[in-house]
């Protein structure tokens, strides 16, 4: 595989953001009264959105209202520190400079508000610049659907069939099928167990940086950072 174009999601696939997340998750949880909930708890359901997060936080699921209201209070202080925690995946940065000097494009497609979206990348001190970075909101669909995809790749001016999109949620293999578009599992991440993601479709597995840059087809070693 030597796509010309690699989308990466943002949470658990190019970035560790679930600490950051869990601070300001837990800070909503404690206004409404509830304990708090564990970075491996908010780790293994980020992926599936802030109300699905929410929800498990109570033992009485408020109603989609006042979802909505918590979702609303969450995204506002998530704004206020969106990276105190967060940081690259270990060897991600050295892929994408590798990427780079071989004039292959990246870029990112989230579900997380483009708001949010666009500081948090700001942080990350990448290696080169990403050819988009698309937020849930910037289209009028989001993942599942596969129009954030498709976006992405008429920006790079490349086609879906020449594109890889690196994910770490079943909605992401959902996507990057019906875009027409390889995925790779982002294993290092969020992204459950091998066995479990069988049942997602044909899709490569990468346990770690090393493995993600061999699938991409780049050289040994194209993980290593520098020192």
């Amino acid at each position: 595989m030597t796509p010309r174009l690699v989308l990466f999601d943002l949470d658990g696939t190019l970035a560790d953001t679930a600490a950051d997340i869990a601070l300001v998750t837990n800070r909503v949880l404690a206004e409404a009264g509830r304990p708090p909930l564990s970075v491996a708890h908010v780790r293994a359901r980020v992926s599936s959105g802030a109300r699905h997060l929410l929800r498990s936080g109570f033992d009485s699921v408020p109603d989609e209202e006042e979802l909505a209201k918590l979702q609303h209070r969450l995204f506002n202080y998530y704004a206020e520190s969106p990276a105190v925690h967060t940081a690259l995946f270990p060897g991600l940065a050295a892929v994408l400079a590798q990427l780079d000097t071989e004039h292959r494009l990246w870029g990112i497609v989230s579900n997380k508000p483009a708001s949010l979206v666009a500081p948090i990348v700001a942080s990350l001190a990448l290696p080169s610049h990403p050819v988009c970075t698309i937020g849930g909101d910037s289209y009028a669909r989001r993942k599942p659907d596969p129009l954030p995809l498709v976006q992405a790749c008429s920006k790079a001016q490349v086609s879906p069939r020449e594109a890889v999109y690196v994910g770490d949620a079943r909605i992401d293999a959902e996507a990057a099928r019906a875009a027409g578009m390889p995925l790779i599992v982002a294993g290092y991440g969020y992204a459950p167990e091998r066995a479990e993601v069988c049942s997602w479709g044909e899709a490569g597995y990468a346990a770690d940086a090393g493995e993600l840059a061999r699938l991409l087809g780049l050289p040994a070693g194209a993980d290593r950072d520098a020192v």
